[in-house]
């Protein structure tokens, strides 16, 4: 039987999904960082602790969204590989019936 694939497109947008994620690791580090350094820098003064808690606050949807990424590209993955035994299932049976 001849080896069907799906196009390139799911595979293709996994790959990119998860290059995005990795690449939103180091902004996210630095950004929560600096909000640390900028309010440790500025003890004392009133705005310090709303820049703390501004950092912490978004520690965890940036995370969620570099996390939200990854998975996003193992479920195009996945869903490329259901596409491949599929075809493959569907071109053996029409195969079998033709013989």
């Amino acid at each position: 039987m001849p080896d069907i694939k799906v196009g390139r497109e799911l595979r293709d947008s996994a790959g990119v999904s998860q290059a995005l994620g990795e690449e939103f690791a180091a902004p996210i580090t630095a950004a929560l960082s600096a909000a640390k350094a900028a309010s440790g820098q500025l003890a004392g003064w009133s705005v310090a602790g709303a820049l703390d808690q501004l950092g912490a606050g978004w520690a965890a949807p940036l995370d969620g969204v570099r996390q939200r990424l990854a998975s996003t590209a193992t479920k195009l993955v996945a869903n490329a590989d259901a596409y491949d035994r599929n075809e493959q299932a569907i071109a053996g049976a029409w195969k079998g019936g033709v013989e």
